[in-house]
């Protein structure tokens, strides 16, 4: 664990801190996982994703009392990921980014009744005084991914996907229509309906 990132997440956006970093590939464990086996070493030992944090309060008015304080932290991710296309199955680089404002509460029971009501512009997180930034940072990132990598296009297709030409840079080789017609088990079927001679031969 790197302690760098442990901050005590109420004190953070009470009082309206921010910071930014850097977070390598190499230290995020689950996002290794989704690397292709064929990306070399080097190329993830210089794979960094830049991160910013945002911490700030809001005062909610209440009648015939004192307003209520909301924490909230705001993070912004970026940076380039090793994934495998899912059409070619080569490895490309993907360029994920995100930026989501999270509202701090106390405890799970809170964040369930938050997240109840249906709320689209923040999500809920569970704070502590010593919450691990660089766990989170890796849950966005994750979710930034794709469900379906692949390039936009494609420098080949591999065999096995090949289903028209999307995604190819070049067309497949075109059969002659003779040859096709030699080829196709339907010239066959043709040439057995044609009608008989006079004399049925």
């Amino acid at each position: 664990m790197n302690h760098g990132y442990i901050i005590d997440l109420f004190e953070f956006a009470r009082n309206g801190r921010l910071v930014t970093g850097d977070v390598h590939l190499m230290a995020l464990s689950r996002m290794l996982t989704a690397v292709p086996e064929d990306v070399a070493e080097a190329e993830l030992a210089s794979q960094v994703f830049h991160w910013r944090i945002e911490g700030f309060e809001n005062l909610v008015p209440r009648v015939n009392s004192m307003p209520q304080s909301e924490l909230f932290l705001k993070l912004a991710l970026n940076g380039p990921m090793w994934l495998e296309c899912q059409r070619c199955l080569m490895p490309y680089q993907e360029f994920l980014t995100s930026e989501t404002t999270f509202k701090i509460v106390t405890h799970e029971v809170k964040a369930d009744d938050i997240s109840l009501v249906g709320q689209d512009k923040f999500e809920v997180l569970v704070g502590s005084k010593q919450f691990d930034m660089k766990i989170l940072i890796e849950e966005e990132l994750l979710l930034s991914m794709p469900i379906v990598p692949k390039h936009s296009v494609c420098p080949v297709v591999h065999a096995s996907l090949v289903t028209g030409s999307d995604g190819l840079v070049e067309p497949l080789p075109q059969t002659s229509k003779k040859k096709r017609e030699i080829c196709s088990p339907f010239s066959v079927l043709a040439s057995l309906k044609r009608p008989l001679g006079k004399h049925g031969k």
